[in-house]
């Protein structure tokens, strides 16, 4: 195994002591928003942290040896040959020295006080193992687009889950032992490693997001997601394929239309009327089944949290329901035990409308 390459610079109470946080960055072939990259992990408000670069192949042992010396924080895994994204983060790990590792893709950028937030979630809370946030999604200039929300909650990402991936990977922080009990990112899986490893530790740790945007993930043409971006879906079909028996359900949803349409309601977005009978019918019967399932690391707010998502799901569809008075109909009857209330008022004005056009 390659080790870690020991800077010219490094005191000798550097290797001694530990950090309390492992930044792990592996690189490969794009380079061009690479030292953007490492500044923003330098230039964080919190301090106590090593970077772990790992040369996956690269060739350009000059390149980095000259990052290298930017700071004494940082630290050099070079792998001779390419191995692939998982097997380099594992190695990364391997030669960190901190108890939280915190996940950044060399094309992505870490708003000044990310870390501490999410060191701060992590110290909280003795149960959390995996923490990410919102991201900003900027261009290839760096470009504000959007600001992408996350499910927030222990709740929301185990419901997030059963449908697509809950983190976006250059947001995260988790606990070494968490990651070990998962068993580490999976070298065969090239592209969804990270969502693989997020599955793996549902049962050992609680999760959430913070709301606000502590990441810049670059919508990068040349990246890992853009470059294998055929038929995403089939990779993480094992996924679901072992979730929804948990809850009692046999998974079928390989339908990959039906399940853009489904991402899009989950990411806060809406799904054209002729669509939405399908989609709210695959969605409700889901959530009745996840809402009574049992989940580990339960707590009594968690109760608050399930009572809410049901709220929100069915306020959403009943605010933009299917076309058809048969749909509409068809709905109403599943959403009524989720929100009885809502329901009943969101039918009475949709029955009588008719009635109170006619009204001189």
């Amino acid at each position: 195994m390659t080790q870690p390459y020991a800077l010219a610079n490094q005191s000798a109470q550097d290797s001694d002591t530990r950090p309390r946080v492992s930044v792990v960055m592996t690189v490969y072939n794009d380079l061009r928003f690479f030292d953007a990259a490492v500044d923003s992990v330098l230039t964080q408000d919190f301090r106590d942290l090593e970077l772990v670069v790992v040369d996956d192949g690269t060739g350009q042992t000059e390149l980095f040896d000259s990052v290298a010396r930017r700071d004494p924080r940082i630290r050099l895994v070079i792998n001779p040959t390419n191995i692939g994204t998982a097997a380099a983060a594992n190695r990364g790990i391997e030669a960190s020295r901190a108890d939280i590792i915190v996940r950044l893709d060399a094309d992505d950028i870490s708003e000044p006080d990310r870390i501490g937030r999410l060191v701060a979630a992590l110290d909280e809370d003795p149960e959390l193992g995996l923490v990410g946030s919102a991201v900003t999604l900027i261009d290839e200039n760096g470009r504000a687009l959007q600001v992408r929300p996350m499910p927030l909650t222990d709740i929301d990402v185990r419901w997030t889950i059963l449908f697509q991936c809950p983190f976006y990977h250059s947001t995260v922080a988790f606990r070494r032992s968490c990651y070990e009990s998962a068993g580490r990112y999976r070298p065969e899986e090239l592209v969804s490693q990270d969502h693989y490893l997020w599955f793996e530790m549902l049962p050992h740790c609680r999760m959430r997001n913070l709301a606000e945007p502590l990441t810049r993930y670059r919508i990068n043409s040349q990246g890992l997601t853009a470059t294998n971006a055929v038929r995403p879906r089939n990779r993480t079909h094992r996924i679901r394929e072992a979730l929804w028996p948990r809850i009692g359900l046999t998974y079928d949803l390989y339908d990959d239309a039906l399940a853009l349409d489904i991402a899009n309601f989950l990411n806060g977005g809406d799904i054209a009327k002729e669509r939405r009978t399908a989609a709210y019918a695959k969605m409700l019967t889901v959530l009745k089944a996840f809402l009574k399932a049992e989940q580990p690391f339960a707590r009594a707010a968690d109760a608050e949290d399930r009572r809410r998502l049901g709220k929100i799901v069915v306020s959403r569809m009943l605010r933009n329901p299917p076309g058809g008075m048969r749909s509409k109909l068809a709905l109403y009857a599943q959403c009524l035990p989720l929100a009885p209330g809502r329901t009943m008022e969101a039918a009475a004005k949709r029955l009588t409308r008719p009635f109170r056009q006619r009204r001189p």
